[in-house]
């Protein structure tokens, strides 16, 4: 399962803090580590309601640590704060004893009674100390659940159900009822960086989360809303504050590719359709920003599971393969949507060249009377099926 309170004792700053109440919530699971103090202050009441704005001040499923310098003369404040906390769905709290070495019974009682863990620590504990553990142990946990084994498994359609539902609930991030996928990799990408920036932003863990695969990254996003123009905003969001550059920084290409919005259970899919997509980029030489544009490909990803579409590949492709003129020329024409001028100005070729090569690919398939229309289908569909089936590693831009 997902880090729980009862996990974080066993954490280096964790084994420093003692339980004082709320042994019945050490399950709960922890998606991140929010400090709050200020927030509870004396007329900033505002900033914690729930329509204060589109970013809440404090993400549901956090551990709170505080030191509750906002009640250092009001101790009433104690009770009605954790009070909020709970109602706003936090994880429990703990609370360093610079200011107050015990709380009051009240606040106890409530934590108690509701299973809201309060923890305290003592000076020798520092804010900075808990926040890297914590962190540290929510990525770790990730990595786990999302190990490069298991991303395989659901790209390549060969995970069963009950080691979905697994992951489903051991990951970290709370997943709502409708998910995608969008996979990000290029030339000189740092994902490492991209990854640990991602796990320090504020605010993010309740939207995304991401995770390795190959040399790129994953970013399953997770929302309420059933409609692609909701999870393209969180995905462009997530990028920015992360840092992750758009499709073309100077002349290295940044390819993207995102699923279809899915129901949470249909998960294993999201994954399988954002990387499809995105070796269709590699493969075509465009840049299908989602799915829905992949065109061809969309009808290719079922069929590579089926014996019958490699062998189909292998039967246009196949009597030409050795010969770097005709391949280059057959996926420039594929690329180029059948018209001869664009495949010569790409190739520097003159346009009765290209010509000659596509009627060298007829009479090597024994295509030659087919239509062109007919012989544009069958090369783009059969580059395709080769592109996809050997990762986009064939066809360079």
């Amino acid at each position: 399962m997902a880090l729980t309170v009862q996990d974080i004792l066993e954490l280096p700053s964790g084994q420093k803090m003692t339980l004082l109440a709320g042994s019945r919530g050490l399950d709960r699971p922890v998606i991140s580590v929010e400090i709050a103090d200020y927030e509870f202050a004396p007329g900033l009441e505002h900033l914690l309601q729930v329509d204060a704005g589109p970013e809440p001040v404090l993400e549901s499923g956090s551990f709170i640590i505080t030191s509750f310098l906002f009640a250092k003369d009001d101790p009433s404040l104690i009770l009605s704060t954790v009070e909020k906390l709970e109602q706003m769905g936090m994880a429990g709290l703990a609370y360093k004893q610079v200011i107050y070495e015990d709380l009051p019974p009240e606040v106890l009682d409530f934590a108690e009674k509701k299973g809201f863990p309060i923890f305290s620590f003592g000076m020798t504990v520092w804010f900075e100390n808990i926040i890297f553990d914590i962190m540290y142990a929510v990525q770790f946990d990730d990595r786990v659940y999302l190990a490069g084994d298991k991303l395989a498994a659901m790209v390549e359609g060969r995970m069963d159900r009950s080691q979905l539902d697994i992951i489903r609930k051991g990951i970290s991030l709370k997943l709502q009822p409708y998910v995608s996928v969008a996979f990000v990799a290029g030339e000189g990408l740092d994902a490492d960086r991209f990854l640990r920036s991602f796990y320090l932003q504020k605010g993010m863990q309740s939207k995304g989360l991401m995770a390795r695969y190959e040399d790129g990254l994953f970013l399953i996003i997770t929302s309420a809303k059933a409609d692609q123009r909701s999870h393209e905003l969180i995905r462009r969001e997530i990028f920015e504050v992360v840092g992750i550059p758009g499709r073309s920084r100077g002349k290295k290409r940044i390819l993207q590719g995102m699923s279809q919005v899915r129901k949470a259970e249909e998960l294993d899919q999201a994954f399988r359709e954002s990387w499809f997509c995105h070796l269709a980029s590699a493969a075509s030489g465009e840049n299908f920003e989602h799915f829905g544009q992949a065109g061809v490909y969309r009808v290719v990803l079922p069929a590579l599971e089926k014996e019958e579409a490699p062998a189909f590949a292998r039967e246009i492709l196949g009597p030409f393969a050795e010969n770097p003129d005709l391949m280059e020329t057959a996926r420039e024409y594929v690329r180029a949507g059948g018209e001869i001028t664009r495949v010569a100005d790409r190739l520097h070729c003159h346009q009765n060249t290209v010509r000659y090569r596509l009627s060298r690919i007829r009479e090597l398939t024994g295509l030659e009377e087919i239509t062109e229309s007919e012989l544009y289908l069958r090369l783009k569909t059969a580059i395709a099926i080769d592109a996809l089936s050997s990762g986009g590693d064939r066809t360079e831009e």
